[in-house]
């Protein structure tokens, strides 16, 4: 009954919104919005050729996002499977393409796990508090950001202080014993600026796998995290930054069950990340010409318990080194080039990796005729094991001035070496790990349509995307990793958003994704064909906004079956007391829907959550 009266909800919801754009009245979509991640370089969103979708601090403060995945699964082309609520891992495939074939960054620096099989991230301890906005670039990455690029791109941009100082937080509590809140400095005076945040989350949680399959254990979760941004101004021209990031967390989940593949079971992970950036900026040539020289480091330390007793440990750090040039041959031209040397370390008490690759890449933008924003760029990777590699792409987009129409089309290749764990790993009787294993390589195109209307209210996008993978690497007993599979994904994404009458606005996007190995013909795994997304929000009364958001994910195969397709509405609400303070709550998951998004594992029913924020 939940389902259907569910589906039906969001098919009034997505008609509606068809029905009332015509009311629009307030400019709330600019097309001159300002992005770094497709570039390298900020460019307004009107010269971007590739397919790339933003959510900034104000809509994750508004959408009351507890974690970062909550935010990135509410865009276009990307979907979230996460092993369990609250803490269970949460990976990020954008538009088919494998989790870890999606590099994630945070202020430039690579976080990925170089101690996990694939080098994928897992998105369930990062918190959203110091967030200022997230970009997702989709489809093959690899000429401006190397391995791990092959699908996509997740760019995490922080906060950063600004002029005098301020003092903010937030704190909510609710279903399942959770609390979560955060405090944050910030200021900047006589050129030095600092933000440092720090957030934390805790929680009874619920049973990782699903209690419908008579799992009745608490899982519970907790995370404390630490970020600081510096920067200092020394000249005109020259300017330093820092960042550093910490985070410290535990997560009890479930083991192996026969029938599902989980049952209760009294496990537990702890995992510490440390991310640390260094950067100095140099600008000559009254601003022609900029520099920028960085080094940065990550690492993680996994370690696993079972019936408190240590079960099995990982270790991975990665440290990196880089230069950017960026040269405005004229207005509208640019050259962008750089060089990087990265070096990867696993450490599982097992398996011991040490990996390098360095890269050498540039960049040409040209903007002609007033319309035409053309970009091509070529990479070259040097791989230790592996040797060279060489990927291109390219990008156009055209305005139509007259008619606030864009349209937009990108080709670009993608690399994926193997990572540290899949060279090293071997079992089953084995005489030791494939040393013919050969990297991942990804071919893609996409083109697109962006249509503003009504002076900016209202924003209409439409876009078709294929890509095709071959060499994927895949565990095969008892070789071990080898080189097997091959995918090929394609499908649309349609995306509308406006502001209504004053005071209502709505935003609604539908995913189709068609993804299968061409080796076998079968759907790949986690990858549902249809999702769709929608949000109204309004504000009946001055200070107070709601926001009814529903969310329809279909069918996809998993490793040990099928999950069904489900339906979730949200609904919440803010009260702007005062210019100080704030005080929010929602209900999540209004119909009590009973859904997975990984074959055996649960999620929360109905629960309510309220908070206060504010500002000093």
């Amino acid at each position: 009954m939940f389902v259907s009266s569910s589906k039906i909800f969001v098919g009034c919801l997505l008609s509606a919104t068809m029905l009332t754009t015509a009311y629009a009245e307030q400019a709330s979509h600019n097309p001159d919005s300002i992005v770094v991640t497709a570039t390298r370089t900020p460019q307004p969103l009107s010269r971007i050729g590739s397919a790339i979708s933003v959510i900034d601090a104000l809509e994750i403060e508004k959408r009351q996002y507890q974690f970062v995945h909550d935010a990135l699964e509410s865009l276009p082309g990307v979907n979230v499977s996460q092993n369990g609520s609250f803490g269970g891992v949460a990976s990020a495939r954008i538009r088919g393409a494998l989790s870890e074939q999606t590099l994630v960054l945070i202020d430039g620096v690579e976080v990925n796990d170089p101690s996990s099989p694939g080098s994928g991230f897992n998105f369930a301890t990062l918190d959203p508090a110091d967030i200022e906005r997230i970009e997702v670039l989709r489809g093959p990455q690899s000429t401006l950001y190397g391995s791990d690029a092959i699908g996509g791109v997740v760019n995490i941009i922080t906060k950063r202080g600004k002029e005098g100082f301020s003092l903010g937080g937030f704190v909510e509590g609710g279903s399942y014993g959770t609390v979560r809140g955060a405090a944050t400095a910030s200021g900047a005076d006589g050129g030095f600026d600092y933000r440092v945040t720090a957030s934390g989350v805790r929680t009874d949680g619920i049973s990782k796998a699903d209690k419908r399959d008579g799992n009745t254990e608490k899982d519970g979760h907790k995370n404390i995290s630490l970020s600081t941004n510096l920067g200092y101004q020394v000249t005109d021209e020259f300017r330093l930054e820092g960042f550093a990031r910490y985070s410290d967390s535990r997560t009890e989940y479930d083991g192996f069950g026969a029938v599902t593949g989980v049952a209760d079971s009294d496990d537990e992970t702890d995992v510490t990340e440390m991310t640390l950036n260094a950067r100095a900026l140099v600008t000559l040539y009254d601003g022609r010409f900029e520099n920028i020289v960085g080094v940065s480091y990550n690492d993680i330390d996994r370690k696993n318990y079972a019936g408190g007793a240590f079960s099995f440990g990982a270790k991975g750090k990665r440290m990196l080194a880089s230069y950017q040039g960026n040269v405005i041959i004229r207005p509208g031209t640019v050259l962008t080039f750089g060089a990087e040397t990265e070096q990867s370390k696993m450490d599982t008490g097992f398996e011991r990796a040490d990996i390098s690759i360095s890269s050498v890449y540039s960049q040409l933008q040209i903007y002609l005729l007033d319309a035409l924003t053309v970009t091509g760029g070529i990479r070259y990777d040097d791989h230790e094991t592996f040797g060279g590699a060489t990927t291109v792409r390219t990008t156009a987009a055209y305005n139509f001035a007259a008619t606030d129409t864009k349209l937009r089309a990108s080709w670009g290749e993608g690399f994926k070496a193997p990572t540290p764990y899949q060279l090293t790993f071997f079992c089953c009787g084995a005489a030791g790990p494939n040393l013919n294993l050969q990297p991942e390589e990804s071919k893609g195109w996409d083109i697109g349509l962006d249509q503003t209307f009504w002076g900016g209210n209202g924003l209409f996008t439409v876009g078709y995307f294929y890509q095709k993978t071959d060499n994927l690497i895949d565990f095969a007993f008892p070789d071990g990793y080898v080189n097997i599979n091959e995918a090929r994904s394609k499908g649309y994404e349609v995306g509308l958003s406006a502001t209504l009458l004053v005071g209502l606005s709505v935003d609604v996007n539908y995913t189709h994704t068609s993804a299968i190995n061409r080796v076998t013909g079968l759907d790949l795994i986690r990858v549902p064909k249809d999702v769709a997304n929608a949000t109204i929000t309004v504000e009946p009364i001055k200070n107070l906004t709601l926001a009814l958001a529903g969310r329809y994910t279909g069918k996809s195969e998993d490793a040990r079956g099928t999950v069904d397709d489900w339906t979730r509405i949200d609904l919440r609400a803010s009260y702007k007391v005062t210019d100080k303070l704030d005080v929010f709550g929602r209900i999540e998951n209004l119909l009590d829907e009973k859904y997975q998004e990984v074959w055996g594992y649960g999620t929360a029913g109905i629960s309510g959550y309220v908070g206060l924020r504010g500002r000093f």
